[in-house]
């Protein structure tokens, strides 16, 4: 009698085990050495409270350190395996891994060429490899957006319900995780009612035909494509005239997608109200964001029940299933629910006017092809081919990158970890072009008719496709492992200096030595507290203002760390502890070229040569580390202290 196996007798396809294989190269360069860079000013926030959720301090949803996600996983982390830097970015590093999988979702479309290159760029692609090496949140945000986009195109091809559970998950998870989906949201949104208005035209005039006057209604149902799909079924007899009989899969999700969505925009109906002299503050605000809120969820609720109250219950009944716990911390902090469906629009809206960065509107036009030439190319030139042959999947996906780059070189704040959002889609359009191009090409290498073009052809893009290629890896290792914390290229940025987690060694054994340091003095100054609040977490650590630092000195006893400019060359405090150490804080990437560059410049740069050589000259050496600005600080330490008449720099720190 023969057994029939469990384990599948299908053998999976070259393209699957190529995929598997970046899965393991990429799940490895994202942990090798994860956790010796040095803690980031934002990624010390993360995981300092983080540490105090696991201590038992509760977590408290503040839009200011985006969702609540990552902190539960950064916690449960700690609790089961202790707390540390490697711990704190695990969770980007995982999910950046799982994006690497990916677009395993979209075979049946991208090919199994296609689905191995965009698998491929997903694991070493410079951008993505450095920030799944961050406690950040843009590595889950792009899966998760990733998965959104799949559940968009899966059910609009097969209907299922599976597809509008994943598309309700990933929203809910993107929620929860940054502020910036509301940009992707409008994005898709905008989509969904493109190809809407496109299906029920389609339906009309199956119906009707096509005359001058009905082209007419038909512009207009353009911008209310919408609106029709979520008063459909009070819609009837205007439906039965315009010959609009059934509810395409695009109104579906348009429903799903839009009535999920909405219960995240009561900030939004605020905007109006100081036009009209109208100024809310504390328990009034409180009050009416809480009844906005209600009245859109209960509208969305309205909307999506009336449309298929089984499908729309499961569907926000796991957007609800997420997000509330997760913003209430397990309904510990009732008023998380308010922070998360109001606050978080609310404060991001406010943080546009700040402008952090100061970055100017060409930066991702800068960044793009400095970082991401590899994708970037084969994603635009293909693109252009693929919308020619009205490719829908190409359709989405440019749409996608495009409406992506328009929000975030509008918006207020610019900043390098946002390149993360136009690589993804960039990357998946890439694979889908090269997937289709490929086995084109390789037809015509064995066509006797076009063979020896084909081979001459093949060899010209060869050339500089592989140096495009070698020179995005060498950027990758370099910006991820020989110097992720010296800010010699703009994706750094801004980056605590590596002398910080080396004083903090020297720090933590002072304090835990027989006789040793009693406690630490922290200078606020400039920000000083971050990141060494993580790293002197548990600890006995008092931070005071430059000016009672100076008024009440420490006793001998303390280590004080203190801003360069706080205490003067001449001033008696210093008598009282060993000589300074000088060493760096927070260094930065010098912005003041690219900043001041005008048309007339770069236009002039271009044509005398200057500017391509000098691009050329960046690519291969980037800047002198002597051209970096910082933030010094200076360590004083007890006079008694082991090696405390050492005055210089830590040895290992990066000069």
């Amino acid at each position: 009698m023969r057994v029939r196996s469990w384990w599948p007798q299908r053998r999976p396809s070259l393209a699957t085990v190529l995929v598997l294989a970046f899965v393991v190269d990429g799940l490895l360069l994202r942990l090798i050495d994860l956790g010796a860079r040095a803690m980031h000013h934002d990624e010390s926030l993360h995981a300092t409270y983080a540490w105090y959720f696991m201590e038992g301090r509760g977590y408290f949803h503040d839009p200011l350190m985006h969702g609540p996600l990552q902190f539960h996983l950064i916690a449960a982390l700690f609790k089961l395996f202790g707390d540390g830097e490697t711990m704190s970015r695990l969770p980007a590093a995982l999910l950046g891994t799982a994006l690497i999988a990916s677009p395993l979702l979209l075979r049946r479309w991208l090919g199994g060429a296609g689905t191995a290159i965009a698998a491929f760029c997903f694991a070493l692609s410079p951008t993505l490899l450095y920030y799944s090496r961050f406690a950040r949140n843009d590595l889950p945000v792009a899966l998760f957006t990733v998965l959104l986009v799949a559940a968009i195109w899966r059910y609009r091809a097969e209907g299922r319900l599976r597809w509008l559970l994943l598309l309700a998950g990933a929203t809910a998870l993107s929620f929860a995780s940054k502020e910036t989906i509301y940009l992707f949201e409008a994005v898709l949104l905008v989509y969904l009612d493109v190809v809407l208005w496109r299906a029920l035209i389609a339906q009309r005039r199956a119906a009707h035909g096509t005359t001058r006057g009905r082209l007419l209604v038909e512009a207009a149902l353009l911008p209310t494509a919408w609106v029709v799909a979520a008063l459909w079924p009070l819609l009837g007899r205007v439906r039965a005239r315009l010959g609009l009989h059934t509810l395409p899969r695009e109104g579906e999700l348009l429903i799903v997608l839009g009535a999920l969505t909405v219960t995240q925009l009561g900030a939004l109906t605020a905007l109006p109200l100081p036009r009209a002299g109208i100024t809310l503050e504390g328990d009034a605000l409180l009050l009416y964001g809480s009844v906005a809120t209600l009245l859109l969820i209960a509208g969305a609720c309205a909307v999506g029940l009336a449309w298929d109250w089984r499908r729309f219950a499961l569907a926000a009944g796991l957007f609800a299933l997420i997000t509330i716990p997760l913003y209430s911390t397990f309904f510990t902090n009732p008023e998380g629910i308010v922070t998360g469906f109001w606050g978080s629009l609310d404060y991001w809206l406010a943080q546009q006017d700040v402008r952090r960065g100061e970055q100017p509107g060409f930066y991702y036009l800068m960044m793009l092809p400095l970082y991401e030439l590899w994708v970037l190319i084969p994603a635009l030139a293909g693109g252009v081919w693929l919308l020619w042959r009205r490719d829908g999947l190409a359709a989405l996906l440019a749409w996608w990158f495009a409406g992506s780059f328009v929000a975030l070189s509008l918006a207020g704040e610019k900043m390098p970890w946002l390149n993360v959002h136009l690589v993804t889609p960039l990357a998946l359009l890439a694979g889908l072009a090269l997937g289709r191009a490929l086995p084109a090409l390789r037809d015509a290498l064995v066509d006797e008719r076009v063979r020896v073009r084909a081979w001459l052809g093949a060899l010209v893009l060869a050339v500089p496709a592989v140096a495009i290629v070698a020179l995005t890896l060498r950027t990758a290792t370099a910006l991820s492992f020989a110097h992720p914390d010296t800010p010699v290229e703009p994706m750094i940025y801004t980056q605590t200096a590596p002398d910080v987690p080396v004083l903090s060694r020297r720090i933590v054994a002072l304090l835990e030595a027989p006789d040793g340091a009693t406690e630490v003095v922290v200078d606020t100054t400039a920000s000083l507290s971050w990141p060494w609040a993580w790293y002197l977490r548990g600890r006995t650590v008092r931070y005071l203002d430059a000016e009672a630092i100076r008024s009440e000195p420490p006793s001998g006893r303390a280590i004080v760390i203190v801003a360069g400019d706080t205490l003067s060359a001449s001033d008696p405090m210093r008598a009282r502890f060993a000589p300074a150490i000088p060493y760096r804080h927070r260094w930065w990437f010098p912005e003041q070229g690219y900043k001041s560059a005008r048309f007339g410049s770069v236009a002039r740069g271009i044509a005398d040569g200057s500017l391509p050589r000098a691009w050329w000259h960046f690519v291969l050496h980037r800047i002198d580390r002597s051209a970096i600005g910082s933030l010094d600080g200076e360590v004083l330490f007890p006079r008694a202290a082991p090696g405390a008449a050492a005055g210089d720099r830590p040895a290992d720190a990066g000069d």
